[in-house]
C-alpha cells in the first residue's frame, strides 16, 4: 500500500510574497522608480488625492480620487510626463492615464 505523505498547506500570504517578489525581479524595481518619480513630478498638493496603480505597455495608470483632480492633472499631462520621463527614462514611460478611483 501507498502512503501519501501528508504536507500542511502553505499560508497564502506566503505564497503571495513570493509572487510578489519574482514579479519584482522581473521589472527590476520598475515600479517603485515610478512611484517615485510620479511624487516627485507633482505638485504636493496633488499628493494625497492621487495613486498610481498599473504601468502596461510603458502607459502608467493614474487613480485620482475626484473628477477635479483628474482635470487638473490632465491639462497638467505633458509637463508631468516630461518630468517623470527625465527621471526613469522615456522608454519605461511612454504616456500617463487618470482615472476615477479610491484612494487609501
Amino acid at each position: 500500500m501507498i502512503t501519501k505523505k501528508e504536507t500542511k498547506p502553505e499560508d497564502i500570504g506566503g505564497v503571495l510574497n513570493q509572487v510578489i517578489k519574482k514579479l519584482d525581479a522581473k521589472t527590476h524595481g520598475q515600479r517603485e522608480d515610478v512611484a517615485k518619480a510620479w511624487w516627485g513630478a507633482i505638485e504636493p498638493g496633488a499628493v494625497s488625492h492621487t495613486k498610481p496603480v498599473a504601468i502596461k505597455k510603458n502607459i502608467l495608470t493614474i487613480e485620482v480620487d475626484s473628477s477635479t483632480w483628474l482635470y487638473v492633472l490632465s491639462l497638467k499631462k505633458k509637463s508631468i510626463l516630461a518630468a517623470m520621463q527625465k527621471t526613469v527614462g522615456k522608454e519605461k514611460i511612454e504616456d500617463i492615464r487618470f482615472r476615477i478611483g479610491e484612494i487609501i
